[in-house]
């Protein structure tokens, strides 16, 4: 039997006596990203998981084989895909099948906390161990990765995967520590191209460029992904231009966009232009496990000078080596820093 996760927010302990603990098993606890204090009675060994960064988590973490259940954006998630496709999908990321997931008897779900499942009054009706972190959010990831090592039993390679990240990270934070707010370039971030969002305060974006050394021209205002006009853009003339795309295996696709963003009307007075300072960038590396890889290109592309020993791709190779088979197959960044 699954014990049920509090509301949201809620901040008395849950008991899970979901697991079937063995002689030598010992309870686990954590705090999710709500609040919520969650106790396994042993670490988690049947895991649904509607949350694709976590996913990539467990993976790193050498707990792929106690994935039971995923979702559609687990699926659609060329890299995960390549990993986890043959697992069983529970349907939508934020309202899956709760009949699904009880059929799959699973000890916990993890699932986003900035978004809660629609269905969540469904999860508590049915008794099932709900866990919310994010896993994305550079400002909390390797806290969010440590409490994934406890739930699945991994923490040992949960300290060496954070160690990983931290290095990487303090690479670009050491380099930065000095750069005062008059010498940071202004950055647009592009969110989508058609619509001309961009990267409000607090978005995955804005947070990047914050970490990175720069001064993000959209970090004021308060909507998480506003629209804006072109004459914003304009008006606002960034030094460097970002415009993100999804998961990319050449670099001719990126090349067309890069192209596109130039022979906008009137791009060719913005200085990001005139400097040849464009960029496409993934956002499979703007934030959640691979952020790390953000902040090194974030990094070369605001300050060369100050990051040219910096080999981003052997850092790259690295985390594919060690933690997530296949992570470097793909670009994520055009042109190179």
């Amino acid at each position: 039997m699954i014990m049920a996760a509090a509301l949201s927010g809620c901040t008395s302990p849950t008991t899970s006596p979901s697991v079937t603990p063995t002689a030598t098993a010992k309870p686990v606890t954590i705090v999710d990203s709500t609040g919520k204090t969650i106790t396994l009675p042993a670490a988690a060994n049947r895991i649904i998981v509607t949350n694709s960064d976590a996913a990539e988590v467990l993976i790193a973490l050498g707990a792929k084989d106690k994935i039971v259940g995923i979702v559609n954006t687990v699926n659609n998630t060329p890299l995960m895909a390549s990993q986890l496709g043959n697992i069983t999908s529970v349907g939508v990321w934020d309202n899956p099948s709760i009949e699904d997931i009880i059929a799959l008897k699973p000890d916990v779900v993890i699932s986003y906390a900035s978004w809660k499942p629609k269905n969540l009054a469904q999860f508590q009706a049915a008794n099932i161990t709900l866990i919310q972190l994010d896993c994305y959010k550079m400002d909390n990831l390797t806290s969010d990765i440590r409490k994934m090592g406890v739930i699945c039993g991994e923490e040992e390679n949960a300290t060496a995967y954070v160690g990983f990240i931290e290095d990487n990270m303090k690479t670009v934070t050491d380099r930065i520590a000095n750069v005062t707010e008059s010498q940071k370039p202004k950055v647009y971030w592009g969110q989508n191209m058609t619509t001309l969002s961009t990267a409000g305060k607090g978005s995955g974006g804005d947070t990047l460029v914050r970490m990175s050394g720069g001064y993000n021209i959209a970090g004021n205002l308060t909507q998480m992904y506003p629209q804006v006009s072109a004459e914003w853009i304009l008006e606002s003339n960034p030094d460097i231009v970002v415009q993100t795309v999804g998961y990319v295996k050449s670099q001719d696709y990126m090349v067309g966009k890069i192209a596109e963003i130039k022979n906008r009307t009137g791009m060719e007075n913005v200085n990001a232009v005139k400097d040849n300072r464009v960029y496409i960038m993934s956002t499979a590396v703007a934030y959640g496990p691979k952020g790390f890889m953000g902040m090194l290109y974030m990094g070369k592309i605001l300050y060369p000078d100050r990051f040219s020993d910096v080999d981003a791709q052997k850092a790259l190779d690295t985390y594919a080596q060690k933690f997530v088979p296949g992570a470097n197959d793909y670009v994520y960044i055009y042109p190179s820093p």
